[in-house]
């Protein structure tokens, strides 16, 4: 009776140190070893791209689709958000309005399940980032839908953190290109209320204002 005790026992034992030796093996694994590889290889393709860059659209796709599509629970927010700074140079190196169009289409393909998810470390940067993407896409195109998608995005920054300069600069920005004069005078109150020395919200205003017999009118009476 006690000799198959202590067989059940020790077999317990050996049972429950295999599940806590795998356990220990598969947090090491998801939590630390893959988001290691998936920096490795983020700063490896940002190493790559400096020393030889990218030479067309579809090479920057399989270039930094690595680091992305590498699987880790950790750190894919990170790396979509740094990756779009090398996706946004490429648009300001004077990408063809149907390029522009596509590689926003890509990186949004990363960015939409993190903006989805309403969530995150750094979130708010996040959304601030895709105004940001979308008013570039918009000075390289002319095409007003990106200009539309810069205004939202921008407006969800802004809720997020009202007085985060990051938001209220770029709304600054999209207001004046949208010639929506109300909307541009309000932020640039706000702004100038915050730091009342920025002069070149200053001058931007003045020119602006210049731009606007109606404002102009009614200011001078």
């Amino acid at each position: 009776m006690n000799t198959t005790t202590n067989m059940e026992d020790r077999t317990y034992r050996i049972t429950a140190a295999i599940i806590i030796v795998a356990l220990i093996f598969g947090v090491a694994l998801y939590g630390s070893y893959l988001p290691m590889r998936k920096a490795q290889m983020f700063i490896a393709t940002l190493q790559g791209l400096q020393t030889t860059p990218a030479t067309s659209l579809q090479d920057l796709e399989s270039r930094v689709s690595i680091p992305l599509d590498y699987p880790s629970p950790i750190g894919q927010e990170e790396i979509v958000r740094n990756m779009a700074n090398s996706v946004l140079a490429f648009v300001q190196q004077g990408a063809d309005p149907t390029s522009t169009a596509q590689l926003i289409g890509f990186l949004n393909g990363y960015y939409a399940p993190i903006l989805d998810s309403g969530k995150g470390m750094s979130f708010g940067q996040d959304v601030y980032l895709e105004g940001a993407i979308n008013e570039i896409a918009f000075a390289e195109t002319g095409d007003p839908t990106y200009l539309a998608a810069a205004k939202k995005w921008y407006t969800e920054a802004h809720a997020l953190g009202p007085n985060r300069p990051q938001a209220l600069y770029g709304l600054f920005d999209v207001y004046r290109a949208a010639n929506d004069s109300s909307d541009t005078i309000a932020i640039a109150k706000q702004i100038l209320a915050n730091w009342p020395g920025d002069v070149r919200v200053q001058q931007a205003m003045l020119q602006y204002m210049q731009t606007q017999p109606s404002i102009a009118t009614s200011s001078g009476k």
